[in-house]
């Protein structure tokens, strides 16, 4: 019929198939405590044991080049997996990782490796750099106005996004160091007191992977693995808190429950839950930033819309907003 509207599309069908989540694993250490070798044995595992289908974006002076053909944890020597190298020449802002992401994906990559993402806060052309060159844009220099930079907000989302892919596992290292702040000292000064270590990252990254292990020993061999405390796991076997000896076998567990056992819909749910206590947090401590939130929400077409109904892509990107 001419003009019909219905026409305007073709229909498609394809075989029903269960949707399998893709894991999203952050790894944290010192440099030397062996991030990047555990990364690379959770994506020759969850790859289903196919180097050619692991993708290595590799900014630690190509380091990751050192893995390749070496007796491994994962009980043999180290295949050819895919290689890439992020440089201070090119940049280290986290849509350049995207990119190369992008093109592993093309490639065929079934397991993506960022080692590391730390690069792309702190170092050149990372999100702190692109802030201090925001901030010579303004008058006397105003680092605090550079964060409503609309680069600076882009790329800040963009290193958000790096964590978890619908398409590829993703597994991340970031490095760690020791963190202070000043408290009181008891006679109306102030000291300097540990806090512990902290990632060198921004503090939003926490609320993104699915799973944070922090390196307790490398493996050595095919017979040492190496052992990792939880720091935050959405996934059943693994306990917040508790450390683990990384075996084959165990990294097999979560490959089955990602394939099996996982619903996609409920570990984003347990995300957003997770933005959700975050901001609800943020405004309590900050009580002055609620009628900014309540014009934040209107202008997103949430005006009326609860917290706890927020979409999660929305909720996040409100959430960068507010506490930029």
């Amino acid at each position: 019929m001419k003009g019909d509207s219905r026409m305007a599309f073709v229909p498609k069908f394809i075989d029903a198939e269960r949707e399998q989540c893709k894991a999203s694993i952050m790894i944290e250490g010192l440099t030397g405590q062996g991030k990047s070798g555990l990364a690379l044995a959770f994506g020759y595992i969850l790859s289903g044991k196919q180097w050619d289908k692991v993708y290595f974006i590799d900014t630690e002076n190509r380091s990751g080049l050192l893995l390749r053909g070496i007796p491994f944890s994962v009980g043999e020597i180290t295949g050819k997996f895919k290689y890439g190298e992020l440089t201070k020449d090119i940049g280290y802002k986290p849509s350049n990782y995207t990119i190369y992401r992008d093109a592993a994906k093309k490639a065929g990559a079934l397991a993506v490796i960022e080692d590391s993402i730390s690069h792309a806060w702190q170092y050149k052309g990372g999100v702190l750099d692109l802030v201090n060159e925001a901030a010579k844009k303004l008058k006397n220099n105003d680092k605090y106005g550079a964060w409503r930079d609309e680069t600076v907000a882009a790329e800040k989302l963009e290193l958000l996004e790096l964590i978890r892919d619908p398409q590829v596992h993703v597994i991340t290292t970031v490095r760690i160091k020791e963190g202070y702040e000043y408290v009181d000292d008891g006679s109306g000064g102030k000291k300097l007191q540990s806090v512990g270590m902290q990632q060198i990252q921004q503090d939003e990254l926490q609320y993104e992977p699915d799973l944070v292990l922090r390196m307790v020993s490398p493996g050595y061999g095919t017979d040492v693995h190496p052992v990792a405390k939880v720091i935050k796991s959405r996934y059943p076997m693994l306990i917040k808190g508790e450390t683990y000896t990384f075996t084959p076998e165990l990294m097999l567990q979560i490959k089955v429950y990602l394939e099996e056992g996982a619903d996609p819909l409920q570990l984003l749910e347990q995300q957003r839950q997770d933005y959700i206590q975050a901001v609800t947090e943020y405004l309590n401590s900050h009580p002055n930033a609620k009628p900014i939130w309540d014009v934040m929400k209107k202008d997103a077409g949430h005006g009326d819309t609860k917290l706890t109904d927020i979409p999660l892509g929305i909720l996040k990107k409100l959430y960068i907003t507010l506490t930029s």
